[in-house]
């Protein structure tokens, strides 16, 4: 499981975040994500369970590349809910789920060291989308993401950087709605999330 000790500046409470996926060979995916808040003692679980499918002819594997991500278009279908606390999850935290995503590899450097390819940084993009639909309010709802990321190992010789830059929009019945830009630099087990409206997040990988 991964966890991580984070602070925002919407409840300035420190949390700690923890994270499980649970991956299957057949593409079933199941990802069980919260937060404990540790000053008011309440902690907030979200989960997903998602079937997967890949679009697309996966590349052969070339074994002077280092660096082989899937850049095949991703489809997701499945089910999300949420509860707070100790309070029994309801329909109305049920939500039938679609989603799509892509990456794309805009740029790698690697390099031979003692005899071993390793990969020095690497640029890459990617675009999301998800739509959520409500059992109880019959409503949809999602959102749209897209970021680019720059990756550099061995910044240092202990250090690792990596910087993202990115969007976030809300998806309605309505249509799109406002885009929210962010930045996120992360140093080893360090990251700091920051939004031009001056909202901020830091957390810290244990």
């Amino acid at each position: 499981m991964e966890t991580a000790l984070a602070l925002g500046s919407a409840d300035r409470q420190l949390g700690l975040a923890f994270k499980k996926l649970f991956h299957h060979e057949s593409g079933v995916e199941l990802k069980v994500k919260g937060v404990l808040n540790t000053v008011m003692a309440q902690v907030e679980v979200h989960g997903a369970l998602n079937k997967f499918f890949r679009v697309g002819k996966l590349k052969s594997f070339d074994p002077s590349e280092v660096y082989q991500p899937d850049t095949r278009l991703r489809l997701g279908v499945g089910v999300k809910a949420a509860g707070v606390g100790g309070n029994t999850v309801s329909a109305d935290d049920l939500l039938l789920s679609l989603s799509a995503k892509k990456k794309v590899q805009v740029q790698r450097s690697q390099e031979v060291v003692r005899n071993r390819l390793l990969l020095r940084n690497y640029t890459q993009a990617a675009v999301a989308a998800n739509y959520d639909y409500n059992v109880r309010t019959e409503k949809w709802a999602g959102e749209l993401h897209g970021h680019v990321s720059h990756a550099i190992f061995r910044f240092t010789d202990d250090q690792d950087v990596r910087i993202t830059a990115g969007v976030r929009a809300p998806l309605t019945q309505q249509g799109v709605g406002t885009a929210k830009p962010y930045l996120r630099l992360q140093e080893n087990c360090w990251a700091l999330t920051v939004h031009p409206d001056g909202q901020w997040r830091v957390s810290y990988d244990l």
